[in-house]
């Protein structure tokens, strides 16, 4: 059975945009986010072990509720270089992702991370001052030569229909585990993103198996909008495909230095 979930008719409801495979991700009926194969069981698998760590001192377990932040300076816009890409869509088994062709990347600390691709869940997986919000895109982000991550995370609201998101329902999404889309439609993520030099970012780790801690989170600021008929096109396949909220364990949630 799955878990309850609010409806999301308000405008005030809150989509978060953030990622998380990596590495040798689990695949289609791998994971569950409900009974007994959920969440809480993850780390009894063989290899998921970290997954277990969010109450043990030191661990930095992903999603997070974003609520003390500490404004930093020194953090400016994310500087991202962002080409088209072919729609690709692929069911999982446990989301809708879209793949992404080498080339694109995030410049962390005079590091490439290649963008891999981004995906979606709903409700979001992050939430902030204790508020989930309806959907969140993963953008991810792969350094080549030490595998670490990074992920751009967007929030989104119930409001006006988002024209990127409308790409991707136009192609088709992928209903089933294993299914999957293919157009000549372009889509650029640069097109999904709002205010990139205005977010939350802290070191975190993958939201599925192995729940990794390899990966630094950004998390816009600044909302966009998706129409509840949109969120619907997605939920209908996705359900309820997100990872509760993890302990903080001391960690400082840095914020760039503007107005919330």
């Amino acid at each position: 059975m799955k878990s309850s979930k609010r409806p999301y008719h308000l405008a005030s409801a809150v989509l978060v945009l953030t990622s998380s495979f990596a590495g040798t991700p689990a695949f289609a009926d791998d994971i569950a986010y409900s009974g007994d194969h959920g969440p809480g069981f993850w780390s009894e698998t063989a290899g998921w072990e970290t997954c277990g760590r969010g109450t043990q001192r030191g661990a930095r377990q992903t999603p997070i509720d974003i609520r003390e932040t500490v404004a930093d300076s020194h953090l400016h816009r994310l500087e991202l270089r962002i080409d088209e890409t072919k729609i690709s869509l692929l069911n999982n088994g446990h989301t809708i992702e879209q793949e992404y062709e080498n080339g694109s990347q995030l410049m962390l600390r005079g590091a490439a991370y290649e963008l891999q691709q981004f995906h979606f869940h709903t409700l979001s997986e992050h939430a902030i001052k204790g508020r989930r919000g309806a959907m969140e895109m993963h953008a991810v982000f792969k350094n080549l030569a030490d595998n670490t991550l990074a992920v751009v995370a967007v929030m989104y609201e119930i409001g006006a229909p988002s024209p990127f998101l409308d790409h991707l329902i136009e192609a088709g999404l992928p209903a089933k585990s294993g299914e999957e889309i293919h157009s000549t439609h372009p889509i650029n993520l640069v097109d999904g993103l709002t205010d990139s030099a205005s977010y939350y970012t802290y070191a975190g780790s993958l939201t599925t198996p192995p729940c990794s801690e390899t990966v630094t989170w950004f998390v816009l600021k600044r909302p966009a909008t998706l129409s509840q008929s949109q969120f619907d096109s997605f939920d209908h396949i996705l359900g309820n495909n997100f990872r509760p909220l993890q302990p903080l364990n001391g960690r400082t949630v840095r914020a760039t230095a503007d107005h919330d």
